[in-house]
């Protein structure tokens, strides 16, 4: 049983995601000794999603269990490329907030709205990551029936 958030293939795509966007950025401020440990990681999980990828398609099953959210939103993401915009908002949000920080004088208000894309981009995030495990388990377990 794959547990979302942890190895379900939404996981492993949304963190694939993330980890690549580290990448881009320790590239492009020259950080060689973080780039070269950030390559490690997505060759692990590379490795684990090519494992995910042979194991149900050889056993015709994809057996998950998925998020619950409190939070609603009327929007429904269905697309790879979604969850990939997403997660480009989450690491601009994150980034816009530390050097908000590092001002002399923060403006809460800055915080604020931050946080506000931040919480919209992870709810879609998770909305998104689920939508895609669905939609893999129903290919893995009706594709394997032909």
């Amino acid at each position: 049983m794959y547990i979302t958030n942890v190895d379900t293939l939404s996981a492993l795509l949304d963190r694939l995601i993330s980890e690549n966007i580290k990448l881009f950025f320790f590239k492009k401020d020259g950080l060689i000794e973080n780039s070269n440990h950030q390559q490690s990681v997505i060759t692990e999980l590379k490795t684990k999603l090519s494992n995910l990828l042979n194991d149900t398609i050889s056993s015709g099953k994809y057996d998950y269990i998925s998020e619950r959210r409190t939070y609603k939103i009327d929007t429904i993401v269905e697309t790879l490329e979604d969850l990939i915009n997403c997660d480009i908002t989450t690491g601009e949000g994150d980034r816009a907030n530390l050097k908000e920080a590092l001002k002399e004088n923060p403006d809460v208000n800055i915080f604020s709205n931050n946080h506000k894309r931040l919480r919209k981009a992870n709810e879609l995030r998770a909305q998104n990551k689920n939508k895609l495990d669905e939609q893999y388990k129903d290919f893995i377990e009706n594709d394997s029936d032909t």
